[in-house]
């Protein structure tokens, strides 16, 4: 074995997720230098579109890359012969580059670094990313008053602990979860890493104050508005009504008071919601775009702070929000509810903004009579208390230990 790396994800790298978090962090790690392989799972329609540009990008930066094909249909039948082709896959890239360390993001492909150490004897990191088997009960897709959905979710939690026990070394994205991985899996004995979501502090640049103003009138918002904004999906687990509410409190009190929503995600049902929560004579002041990776810096720069409602559940213990430390490396707080990872220390050390309990009845109402003081919490300084935390730089170099680390006990 040598010290080259296998990194396999479930998750595509051409999927939204894949441009915004796992291709920015195999980059930077690839710079280290380090020979690195990718075995990954991509959606058909989006690899032709984009598939042999990406790869030739990717062999241009020395990184090795096996695609296989998403299935799409046949629900979990689909996602059982996606499985047994990535112990295939992995299996035969394994004997024939024989890779010292096997990266495994989440827990399918965690699943196959198992197998792969217990044939081989390779070294396995677990880069845990959630507690997905508690997400998908908390995101109500499995639902456990269906009995073959109690009995994956129990099937799976007997898996969890064992891929906590084979695992060589473990990275969670936060402090809070440690305590609970040791009762998962008490005779686990892999040393855990906390590296939570981090940000390209390269990309995501503070806008200047003349390309601030043009950012706004690209996106219809006054030059002297009050902006608060959203970045991500409006799915599962993201709370729309909640933030819509607070934007309408403080648009009641403030006439300069705009929300942009930087999504995809954009439905029928969220006009309806507007509708439902009497929000129509705002609408004017609800401000909907789509952006590509290249312009999420300037239109999260443009506002004057950031909203990210999570839905609280026992699994978002282990939740790190990206979407935080973009915003954060522009230099615009965010106001965040409680209970999310590490969130509320996290917001406390570095003077963020704030974190609400939204179970409060006035909760939303002590926002909209803080948000200027709020506002002067961002800018220059807020980024670079930011820096030394949550900087992609710094998970890449928390990645290069663990790997030697690993290494050393080939």
């Amino acid at each position: 074995m040598n010290n080259s790396v296998l990194f396999i994800s479930y998750d595509g790298l051409l999927d939204p997720l894949g441009g915004s978090q796992i291709l920015p962090y195999l980059y930077s790690i690839r710079q280290h230098p380090r020979p690195l392989h990718i075995l990954s799972y991509e959606k058909p329609e989006r690899f032709k579109a984009g598939g042999e540009l990406l790869k030739a990008e990717l062999a241009s930066s020395g990184i090795g890359w096996t695609p296989l094909s998403f299935t799409t249909r046949f629900g979990k039948l689909g996602k059982l012969w996606d499985l047994s082709r990535m112990y295939e896959v992995a299996l035969y890239l394994q004997f024939k580059h024989r890779f010292g360390v096997i990266h495994c993001r989440s827990y399918q492909a965690m699943q196959v670094g198992a197998l792969l150490r217990k044939l081989t004897g390779v070294k396995v990191l677990f880069d845990m990313r959630g507690l997905w088997v508690d997400e998908r009960v908390d995101g109500d897709i499995w639902k456990l008053d269906n009995s073959i959905d109690a009995s994956i979710f129990k099937l799976y939690k007997h898996v969890e602990s064992n891929l906590l026990l084979s695992a060589s070394h473990i990275v969670a994205l936060t402090e809070r979860v440690v305590p609970e991985l040791y009762k998962l899996s008490p005779d686990m004995s892999a040393p855990i890493s906390v590296i939570p979501c981090c940000a390209d502090f390269e990309h995501f640049m503070p806008p200047t104050a003349k390309q601030r103003i043009a950012t706004r009138k690209e996106l219809g918002l006054l030059e002297n508005a009050f902006v608060l904004s959203y970045l991500g999906s409006l799915g599962t687990w993201y709370m729309l009504d909640e933030m819509l509410q607070l934007f309408a409190r403080a648009a009641a009190e403030r006439e300069e008071v705009h929300f942009l929503l930087i999504t995809k995600d954009w439905r029928a049902e969220h006009e309806s919601l507007i509708s439902t929560l009497g929000l129509s004579h705002l609408r004017t002041r609800i401000h909907v775009h789509e952006a590509k990776r290249d312009q999420v810096p300037s239109y999260i720069g443009c506002s004057d702070l950031m909203l990210s409602f999570i839905k609280p559940a026992y699994s978002k213990i282990a939740s790190s929000p990206t979407k935080i430390a973009e915003a954060l490396a522009v230099g615009v707080p965010v106001v965040s509810n409680a209970g999310i990872g590490d969130i509320d220390d996290m917001t406390a050390r570095l003077k963020a903004g704030a974190v609400i309990d939204l179970d409060k009845p006035d909760s939303l109402s002590d926002i909209v009579s803080s948000l200027d003081n709020l506002k002067k919490m961002g800018g220059h300084n807020l980024r670079a208390r930011a820096k030394p935390e949550l900087d992609l730089y710094v998970a890449a170099l928390s990645y290069k230990k663990i790997y030697e680390q690993l290494e050393q006990t080939l």
